[in-house]
């Protein structure tokens, strides 16, 4: 049997050339989004694991990575439209998405606008359950001040997303079957963060790694993966 490889493409995505990785060239399609700071390259070991199963794609998210990034503030709004358009550009009509933090977010609005393309949710600590926990948003802020006096290109754009997001009522529309994976020392977004995103989706189920931070799918790989094949497996 032949070991899954990435293979590393460039695909054009609003009028930009978007750096993608893919491997895998069977079963159901699978698109992972990194988050804040991140970039396709956290995705790595997932990858290959879910490559054996499954076609998977992992860009640099507009703004991140080495994908371009304009002198502009970022919303959910312009990252949903930009995975939207990077479907067109892939081909892709039905896929799973596999968000991280900021990208767990995205792919909430992303399965929001397309209920009959995004076939179901896998969320490592998303966005929009709560505010940043006081200790990640020291981090955060300690991280920015050192790019900046140090002048160097900071690693995530400027931004305006709406951490309380869960109180529109916007995420109980979602109807697709998802899977919730939290550390129980995330620093950034706390597992009590986990149990509202339980209670507020409509069909979603909350696995908890004792003693894990906030970067699950770089820490835990083998283990993320494991829990992310199980989970689509079971239709």
């Amino acid at each position: 049997m032949t070991s899954p490889v990435i293979q590393e493409t460039h695909v054009m995505v609003q009028g930009l050339e978007i750096p993608v990785w893919q491997a895998g060239n069977q079963g159901e399609t699978v698109i992972l989004l990194h988050g804040a700071g991140g970039s396709r390259r956290d995705w790595a070991v997932v990858m290959l694991m879910l490559s054996q199963r499954f076609r998977v794609y992992a860009p640099d998210v507009i703004g991140f990575g080495q994908s371009p990034r304009s002198d502009v503030t970022y919303t959910v709004d312009i990252f949903r439209d930009f995975v939207i358009d990077l479907m067109a550009a892939l081909g892709i009509h039905e896929t799973a998405l596999i968000g991280h933090s900021l990208g767990g977010r995205i792919s909430l609005a992303v399965a929001a606008a397309l209920p009959d393309r995004v076939t179901r949710l896998v969320l490592a600590a998303p966005m929009g359950f709560g505010p940043v926990a006081p200790v990640g948003h020291i981090i955060a802020t300690t991280v920015w001040a050192f790019y900046k006096a140090a002048r160097l290109t900071p690693r995530y754009p400027k931004m305006a997303l709406d951490p309380g997001a869960y109180e529109s009522g916007t995420f109980e529309k979602i109807r697709q079957p998802t899977l919730l994976l939290w550390g129980s020392r995330d620093l950034y977004f706390p597992k009590s963060h986990g149990w509202r995103a339980l209670a507020t989706l409509t069909d979603a189920q909350l696995k908890i790694y004792n003693g894990a931070g906030h970067s699950l799918p770089i820490a835990y790989p083998v283990h993320f993966a494991s829990d992310i094949q199980a989970f689509l497996a079971d239709r």
